[in-house]
């Protein structure tokens, strides 16, 4: 059983696969072995394809390739006889190699995606599932020749629900871009721990289920290569601790919001009941005088101030702030230099990160960065696309400028701590992405921090996974849902972690 999952990229794969042969002896072809085995085992489980399903093999010439060959033998061997092994490659390396011959001697139907083009995709379109071991994350660059051609060939048939990756669809490798060639899966069985190039955003969305797949790599091997967690529930309970009995309200802190401003009031509502909704035990929202009898009539549960002029709030009264949503930046610069100064510990979103984009000063204190790929292309002066190219790369460059915990949003959000700490949240929610979604986001986790206990970084990881969590079930009650929607779905998941029953 695995619990949490743990994401490293292609040469952290290639060192657990090495640390294995040669610190703890397990013979590459074992280890090969295993990952057709599992592999094909957690194709039954996942699918139960019935013994006359057609089942088509693509094998290229490498690793992947044998995987694929192991998955095809272990077929014929529990009853399935409706088999085809697809050759992209003239040449098969190592121990693919002998397992081509060993399913040709089985009598398996081998066929040359080249010299067998029409025949190949009669049985590919024809096929109940298409068992996907072209290449590999070990893929520098694009795709290129008969591998392109096939991958583009099958891409037009549309049957992306039918298609199995081994490890990976082919063409994503650790420099994976978007418009690289690539077959798209509705399955993904990645031998674990997991290749980091599943969840490149522009990646994810041609994985479908990403599973893991334990092929008997030791643990103590798997610990030594460091890496990124995938936030689960596992994940989750190590992070959030419980409330204890007795708790109140200032045990549980008080969180200060700067936030909102004529127009975009909704941000500053949003932001501060989700901080409640965080477990803060006092929330107090300062805003503009204009927009201060407004939200006073609109909040209950959060008190409402005018801000000064001098944003002399006393900050040592709050436990974290939350700073920037639909706030503005005209005017602002005193006032946000001062509450950085001020405050040890918050989030900063929005509105704010464009002001501390124009400073390019870096932060004193616990603070969460919660920029989309626009905003974070501001903090690093480059182009959104940069970002979204080498999205890891880009989180932890912010972090080390800033001296502050990064969460990068996207479908998939990762983060990164000055301490070098990493963390991703797997999304693919597309109803989460409404108006507010991330003025909630940063309110609940700047309501996190206000229970000093939790670490800034397991504030910002649970929070997020939460939030990802709140969109789902959301979508699943309500179907298309509006910001607000998540309030009370926050409620309901954070009292699950935090409430603990006597």
């Amino acid at each position: 059983m695995i619990e949490g999952m743990k994401i490293v990229d292609n040469q952290g794969a290639r060192k657990v696969d090495r640390i294995s042969q040669e610190k703890y002896g397990i013979p590459g072809d074992i280890l090969m072995e295993n990952a057709g085995i599992r592999i094909f085992d957690a194709l039954v489980r996942e699918l139960n394809p019935g013994f006359d399903t057609p089942l088509v093999f693509l094998a290229g010439g490498g690793n992947n390739a044998g995987d694929a060959l192991v998955m095809a033998r272990q077929a014929f061997v529990h009853g399935y006889r409706k088999l085809s092994v697809v050759r992209i490659r003239i040449e098969t390396r190592g121990l693919a190699a002998t397992w081509l011959d060993v399913v040709g001697r089985m009598g398996l139907e081998i066929l040359s995606f080249t010299d067998d083009y029409e025949k190949s995709m009669e049985r590919i379109s024809g096929s109940g599932l298409v068992i996907d071991g072209i290449t590999g994350t070990g893929l520098s660059g694009p795709l290129r020749g008969t591998a392109a051609e096939c991958v583009e060939a099958v891409n037009r048939l549309d049957i992306a629900e039918r298609i199995v990756a081994v490890d990976a669809p082919s063409g994503i490798g650790d420099d994976f871009r978007a418009d690289y060639p690539v077959l798209r899966a509705g399955l993904t069985l990645s031998v674990y721990p997991v290749k980091s190039a599943l969840f490149n955003p522009a990646a994810r969305l041609h994985c479908g289920k990403i599973l893991p797949v334990a092929i008997g790599f030791p643990p103590q091997a798997v610990e030594e290569v460091p890496g990124w967690t995938l936030m689960d529930q596992n994940e989750l309970s190590k992070k959030l601790s419980p409330f204890k009995p007795g708790y109140y309200k200032n045990r549980r802190g008080h969180t200060a919001v700067y936030a909102g401003s004529p127009g975009t009031l909704g941000a500053a509502l949003l932001a501060a009941e989700a901080a409640g909704r965080g477990g803060a035990g006092l929330v107090t929202l300062f805003c503009d005088s204009e927009v201060y009898t407004s939200a006073a009539s609109q909040l209950r549960s959060v008190m409402v101030r005018p801000r000064t002029a001098d944003g002399s709030e006393t900050p040592e009264k709050y436990q974290s702030c939350v700073i920037g949503p639909g706030w503005g930046i005209q005017g602002r610069e005193g006032m946000f230099e001062k509450l950085r100064g001020s405050f040890r510990r918050g989030v900063i979103d929005a509105d704010g990160l464009s002001l501390l984009a124009n400073m390019k000063k870096p932060l004193e204190g616990d603070w969460v960065l919660t920029p989309h790929p626009g905003e974070c292309a501001r903090l690093l002066d480059c182009s959104s696309s940069e970002i979204m190219d080498e999205p890891f790369k880009a989180a932890q460059e912010v972090s080390r400028m800033y001296k502050s915990i990064v969460l990068l949003k996207s479908h998939v959000s990762c983060l990164h701590a000055p301490d070098g700490r990493t963390a991703l949240v797997d999304g693919m929610n597309p109803l989460l992405g409404t108006g507010g979604s991330g003025d909630i986001l940063s309110g609940f986790i700047g309501g996190l921090l206000a229970d000093t206990a939790l670490d800034p970084f397991d504030a910002a990881a649970a929070g997020c996974f939460l939030h990802q969590q709140a969109g789902r079930v959301a979508a699943h009650e309500e179907g298309v849902f509006l910001a607000e929607d998540l309030l009370k779905y926050l409620s309901r998941l954070t009292g699950e972690f935090r409430y603990e029953r006597t």
